[in-house]
């Protein structure tokens, strides 16, 4: 039976645990060979091994996304292991709760690091390699609702993400004469350990595998005509907290 991503690869940052997990997870069930990247090689790996046991076919990789240089070796790796690129996904993130008087440097620059310059820069690497192959391509960036909704406790968080929220949208703009499209899903407050649940209600928390369903819906042909879109997943996490 022909599946959606049949004959597609794909990489996914922070794929080792949880949301990106349930990301690679979902495209490697819907036929798509996964790059699984990972600072953790245990994570790596026993992500690969879970995926493998579903029927799927990944392979892990050992990479901090933040270094330099990163992005290409990313891409090299995805191309020298599945022949090409096809679908991006840009999951990997940093989450800093703290008052605004009590940041550190350093809680800013992990956070944009992670969030937003990554992503940046393997959207550069992986664009080059997908127009080099001539057939088009996929890039999903997960951002968040504070990518639109602003949150005092998390400031880092918000910047990032409002930032990928519009980095998706020019990069649309750049690479959409060659056929590549690039989306984002925001999810709301996540159901941990959810990547094989999917929500039954928007009266729930949204899980991993609703957020993955999303992710595979925007790497496919049936969204072929749709870029530079932010799908918001929030499930019941509220836009605006009443007092």
């Amino acid at each position: 039976m022909k599946k959606l991503l049949d004959n597609k690869t794909a990489i996914v940052t922070g794929g080792g645990k949880e949301l990106g997990f349930a990301i690679a997870r979902g495209l490697a069930i819907d036929g798509a060979k996964v790059l699984v990247v990972s600072r953790s090689e245990e994570s790596a790996r026993q992500a690969v091994a879970k995926i493998e046991g579903v029927g799927g076919v990944a392979a892990p990789l050992v990479e901090d996304i933040t270094t330099a240089g990163a992005a290409d070796r990313i891409a090299a790796a995805a191309v020298e292991r599945f022949g090409g690129i096809d679908i991006l996904v840009n999951s990997a993130g940093v989450f800093v709760w703290k008052n605004l008087l009590d940041l550190t440097s350093d809680d800013w620059s992990q956070t944009i690091a992670t969030n937003l310059s990554a992503g940046f820069f393997l959207t550069q690497a992986v664009a080059k390699v997908m127009i080099g192959q001539d057939r088009g391509g996929s890039i999903i960036n997960i951002t968040s609702i504070h990518g639109s909704e602003v949150d005092p406790n998390v400031i880092p968080h918000c910047a990032s993400k409002f930032g990928l929220v519009g980095l998706t949208r020019a990069t649309a703009e750049a690479l959409r004469d060659h056929d590549i499209r690039v989306n984002a899903v925001a999810p709301g407050a996540i159901e941990p350990s959810s990547s094989e649940r999917s929500g039954e209600s928007p009266r729930q928390k949204v899980t991993q595998s609703d957020v993955a369903n999303l992710v595979v819906y925007l790497a496919s042909d049936l969204s072929r005509s749709v870029t530079g879109a932010v799908l918001n997943a929030y499930g019941s996490t509220r836009t605006v907290i009443k007092a």
